[in-house]
């Protein structure tokens, strides 16, 4: 068998259903064993910039839980997917990088004399959970395999494989592996468990705070149970939203707002489930949390990593939550509810934003909401309400302007019965709008929807408050983009009075092919629309 065609089998045997990529000359053996193998067993979608391939795929990822996949050439086309891979590794999605590569034989050649030239393990090892390059035929299953033993394993992450040409072309026997199942742990540490059990029994107003590991770990519902027994508040990281309905009586914001840190200064307990601890999460680790901290996590390196904490417990969350639930007493109201119907009538109080509460309306449960870096996206964590895991997709971490609309396109060929929105700014869309050709040929109906104030406004609103009101190059000259959109051949259409913005999202949803809608607030004061960023004011409720 041909090392192509045994990378696609290897590939198949791993439940992969889709790839995102760009042909080029290294790589052109492998997408000619992907068009081999027929249609609708791994479907193709080539992207116009290779930047989309793994936001693409980290979009795929995100939504289903399964490994996203991106295929480039080597050099330039994998540095140009690096940005999607940096996002899956801060953010700790599955995403898988395949690149071609030139002949083995030139490998002792220095990388900047080879065509495509990079010495690709270098550039991608810091950024990957595991990387390397097949040597030979033999070699392609088993490191398919450990690949993504390493990506469905503890924490996920992103992964990269190089297959040099010759040995893509090469013949070789090898077995193709069974598909890799997350692992799963053994029983926790009872004493461990009875320890952080009866600090939780002490404390009046123990609060719970959720990561993105209880939704990668399927352990939402067995955080809810706990939640539940002792009537404690849950506040999320940013990459945790969803972990708990936000619609649920306990369910507060993220972490380092208004309601979470107001939350954390009343707590005398806090249980972190699956956290982190970033430095967007709180605030460059300013965030007090109270004492005692237990940690739970499924990666032992992160017990104790940035907060010091009484009690860590390493494991599978969904068999160690379940364990302290059996522990703890059942909890009472009387402490926390007083506090949080205060806390919530103070958030509850602000004007609302526009365009949110007509978007959540607008997307059911299992609807998807795509969100770039923006200005009244900023604002998502804390006013759109999230239903359910995996239906909130936003860089956290890396925070790459232009994320929102390939990872939306992923989404949606993830799931392509559910409706997708991208909520976007101006400056993010024009990062990723050639993918609306993409959109076009493949008739992936996602609504976008782009805010149009012909500036960077977060990064201009910035530079006012730490230069003294100078700013430099934040101010866009933007292309009409309900023309551009037409262009090709996508439904558009523009709102200048907000009043007009629900009727045409219905619209634009109920067009069932790719669509834009841009809002326009060139109208609007540069101090009207700064001041709906919570991080540039000191003390915000809005976030």
């Amino acid at each position: 068998m041909k090392g192509g065609d045994l990378l696609i089998e290897c590939l198949k045997a791993q439940n992969v259903r889709c790839v995102f990529g760009m042909p080029g000359t290294q790589n052109i053996q492998i997408y000619d064993s992907l068009l081999r193998c027929g249609a609708g067993v791994i479907d193709h979608y080539p992207v116009r910039h290779e930047y989309a391939s793994t936001i693409m795929a980290d979009g795929y990822a995100r939504a289903t839980g399964e490994v996203g996949v991106a295929l480039t050439v080597p050099g330039p086309g994998a540095s140009n997917a690096s940005t999607g891979l940096l996002e899956a590794f801060t953010d700790c999605v599955p995403v898988l990088l395949i690149t071609g590569q030139s002949e083995s034989r030139f490998y002792h050649r220095h990388p900047s004399k080879m065509f495509h030239g990079l010495d690709q393990m270098s550039f991608f090892e810091p950024i990957t959970k595991y990387c390397a390059i097949a040597r030979t035929v033999e070699d392609i299953p088993r490191l398919v395999t450990e690949a993504f033993r390493a990506m469905r394993s503890g924490r996920p992450g992103p992964a990269m494989l190089e297959f040099p040409q010759d040995v893509v072309l090469g013949e070789g026997e090898a077995l193709v592996p069974p598909r890799v199942q997350r692992a799963e742990d053994g029983e926790p540490d009872a004493a461990a468990i009875a320890w952080a059990a009866q600090r939780i029994r002490e404390a009046e107003r123990p609060i719970l705070l959720a990561g993105s590991a209880v939704i990668s770990g399927d352990a939402c519902r067995e955080l809810r149970e706990l939640a539940e027994k002792l009537q404690a508040p849950v506040a999320v990281t940013r990459l945790g939203k969803g972990a708990l309905r936000e619609d649920h009586p306990l369910a507060l914001s993220n972490i380092g707002g208004f309601l979470g840190t107001e939350a954390l200064n009343l707590a005398d307990c806090a249980v972190a489930v699956g956290c982190r601890f970033t430095s967007i999460d709180t605030r460059q680790w300013s965030l007090e949390l109270p004492s005692p901290l237990i940690q739970l996590d499924p990666d032992e390196r992160e017990i104790g990593r940035e907060y010091s904490c009484e009690t860590g417990i390493a494991g599978d969350l969904k068999t160690i939550l379940r364990a302290l639930t059996e522990q703890v007493k059942t909890g009472g109201a009387v402490a926390w509810e007083p506090e949080l119907q205060g806390l919530r009538a103070s958030f509850k109080a602000q004007p609302l934003l526009p365009l949110l509460p007509e978007i959540r309306e607008a997307l059911p449960d299992d609807g998807i909401l795509s969100v770039d870096v923006h200005g009244i996206g900023y604002a998502t964590f804390a006013e759109y309400p999230v239903l359910e895991p995996r239906r909130f997709l936003y860089p956290c971490i890396g925070v790459s302007l232009g994320h929102a609309f390939p990872a939306a396109l992923g989404a949606k060929i993830a799931h392509p019965d559910r409706p997708v929105i991208c909520f976007s700014g101006d400056g993010g869309f024009m990062m990723g709008c050639c993918e609306l050709a993409t959109a076009m040929r493949y008739g992936i109906d996602v609504v976008t929807i782009v805010v149009n104030d012909g500036r960077l406004t977060a990064i201009k609103g910035a530079q006012r408050r730490a230069c003294e009101e100078r700013t430099i190059d934040t101010d866009l000259s933007n292309p009409d983009f309900t023309a551009l959109a037409r262009s090709f051949g996508a439904w558009a259409e523009c709102v200048e009075d907000l009043g007009s913005f629900k009727g045409v999202l219905e619209a634009a949803l109920a067009a069932r092919r790719p669509a834009v809608v841009e809002v326009r607030l060139q109208d609007r004061s540069e101090e009207e629309v700064m001041g709906w960023i919570g991080w540039l004011r000191d003390g915000p409720l809005r976030e």
